[in-house]
């Protein structure tokens, strides 16, 4: 599993995650601080990766598209980290005791609250 934190993401969730097993970049340690959602999908998806991100309406948009390597929305914002991670963790979890390695591809995953999360269909 690989996964690119959007801005509003804390990266301190790196850490957590890779003691996880998961590979996980922040949007600024890429050198796409500031840069519009566009660049980011397009080097996620260059590089196989996941996007985490707050900003539902931009990159629901964006995963209109025939193949992605995912997204994850965190449908509150203002979270704090320990809030985020609260909300993450369980899905990363889910994804991992899936097995399939491609979980993610093609598939967004919306979290409404801690361990309430669901897979929507980004063209409906």
């Amino acid at each position: 599993m690989r996964l690119l934190l959007d801005e509003h993401i804390s990266p301190a969730l790196v850490r957590p995650l890779a003691e996880m097993g998961v590979l996980a970049q922040f949007v600024p340690y890429v050198g796409l601080s500031g840069a519009p959602d566009e660049a980011v999908w397009a080097w996620a998806g260059a590089n196989e990766m996941a996007v985490v991100t707050t900003n539902a309406r931009d990159f629901l948009a964006l995963a209109k598209i025939n193949l992605h390597p995912g997204l994850i929305v965190l449908r509150e914002s203002g979270l704090t980290r320990e809030m985020q991670w609260k909300h993450l963790e369980p899905v990363v979890r889910f994804v991992l005791d899936s097995g399939e390695r491609d979980f993610l591809l093609n598939k967004v995953v919306e979290i409404a609250a801690p361990g309430r999360f669901k897979i929507v269909d980004p063209w409906a």
